[in-house]
């Protein structure tokens, strides 16, 4: 530490750095914050500075005049500046035929042995900005994607050049004034936190339907701590929180606490079991289990679709309590609606488990009807034979798979389609899957569950449940 503050040479840097620095240089800027060279990095022993200066790096991400993503670097020797591709080889002129052919414009067919400058010309697509960006190795980070919608401006070096992002448009140096419209949208139509807070939209809107993309891309990405599930994307809270005067409650928000809690864990592509996450989270939240999560579609911008007159929220939320003031993520939530409990092995519901996992769901695209039908909108239809209403059949995804050993649960209704023509083909009913924990009203979710059969609540009323 001493050696460091008594100055050093760029030389000494590693390639990653060196380069930014070159870089920043090139733009006439005087400064540069590499957050492993500005933050001492915490250890078993002393998180000190950490902790002070991380929960700084919302405001520094935010406030910088760009930010220099390393794209193609896996680590601080990666670097950010790299030989143009083909640019050692000697490049002519290569005609396609032999004989120079041209259009007839006034409609007829081909015309021969016409001037050679009409020779057909090959233009390669340009490098996707999915595969430069998105699928990058910086990109696969869980942190990278906060200081990515944080930054008002981003240069992404990579192999391929260089890609840059600001709140107008997207470009490369090979679409200097605009990347093409495909890759806007297979990027589920990110926006920077600058464009979120300038377009003024309702806090439902900004809370809901913009959060729920948010936390779905945040949870397809890699961290190395599963501790960091929520610090990692606490610096997005921050300014939504101050903007609409929200209270942010662990990866939720107040205002839409009720709708929120129908998420659904994504199994493994490759079959790993995934186990609750030991960071004391709420089990009613999605950051309490690790891997990718899908909110259930609320209304048409989600994938799949689903029209707001086809469903309405039955449950509300009555109260939530912290039970540790030093821990704000300790917190009982309590909430009001209707709930059957099922006896397995003595029911006449048929349970069916469903697996889904992220190749069964992709951004950016609305597709057809006939395309919805056939990957089932939300989870409904997972065996068309077998989950009807006659078969009075209930879908579950369990958050864990330790979680489906249990003699008993209980089904919490939080969403109900209406009984028209254009929902028929829809769940009926969504909710929450919970058991037993602790009070006779005490309970930790274990799961969610959706339903084609309209009587699974009959003969029940609202009660108030805790959840922990």
């Amino acid at each position: 530490m001493p050696s460091l503050l008594a100055g050093f040479s760029d030389a000494a840097l590693p390639k990653t750095f060196k380069d930014a620095v070159w870089i920043t240089r090139q733009l006439g800027k005087r400064y540069l914050w590499i957050d492993s060279l500005c933050i001492i990095q915490p250890t078993a022993e002393d998180n000190s500075d950490w902790t002070i200066e991380g929960s700084k790096m919302s405001d520094i991400y935010r406030n910088s005049w760009l930010t220099i993503a390393a794209s193609s670097a896996s680590n601080s020797l990666g670097g950010c500046l790299f030989g143009r591709l083909g640019s050692e080889f000697e490049i002519g002129p290569a005609p396609l035929f032999e004989r120079a052919i041209r259009r007839d414009w006034e409609g007829g067919e081909n015309i021969f042995d016409r001037n050679p400058d009409w020779l057909p010309t090959v233009r390669p697509n340009p490098p996707s900005w999915v595969n430069i960006v998105q699928k990058s190795p910086l990109g696969s980070r869980a942190w990278v994607l906060q200081e990515r919608i944080l930054s008002r401006r981003t240069l992404y070096a990579s192999v391929q050049g260089f890609f840059w992002e600001c709140a107008e448009k997207r470009a490369s140096v090979y679409e200097p004034l605009g990347c093409s419209f495909d890759y806007m949208f297979r990027d589920n139509g990110l926006q920077t936190i600058n464009q979120l807070l300038a377009e003024e939209q309702q806090p439902e809107i900004l809370l809901g339907f913009r959060w729920r993309r948010i936390v779905e891309d945040y949870t397809r990405l890699r961290l190395t701590f599963e501790s960091d599930r929520l610090p990692a994307i606490a610096g997005l809270a921050k300014p939504l929180g101050i903007h609409t005067g929200d209270t942010y409650l662990v990866g939720h928000w107040e205002s839409t606490l009720c709708s929120s809690l129908l998420w659904f864990r994504l199994a493994d592509e490759e079959g790993v079991e995934i186990q609750p996450a030991d960071g004391g989270l709420p089990s009613w939240s999605w950051a309490a289990m690790p891997g990718a999560v899908k909110f259930t579609s609320l209304d048409s911008r989600d994938y799949p679709t689903r029209q707001m007159d086809d469903y309405q929220m039955v449950a509300t939320i009555a109260s939530y309590t912290r039970l540790d003031g030093r821990v704000p993520q300790h917190i009982t939530l309590k909430v009001t609606g209707r709930h059957r409990l099922v006896e397995l092995g003595q029911t006449d519901l048929r349970i069916l488990t469903i697996r889904k996992t992220k190749s069964d769901f992709w951004a950016g695209h609305v597709p057809t009807a006939a395309g919805l039908r056939q990957l089932g909108a939300v989870l409904t239809n997972p065996y068309e034979d077998e989950f009807s209403d006659d078969k009075m059949s209930v879908g579950i995804v369990y958050d864990a798979e330790e979680r489906k050993s249990h003699e008993e649960l209980v089904l919490f209704q939080i969403l109900s389609a209406s009984r028209n023509e254009m929902a028929a083909a829809e769940a009926r009913h969504e909710g929450l899957v919970l058991r037993r924990r602790g009070s006779a009203k005490g309970f930790e979710r274990i799961g969610f569950f959706t339903s084609q059969f309209w009587g699974l609540f009959d003969g029940t009323e609202p009660e108030t449940v805790e959840l922990t």
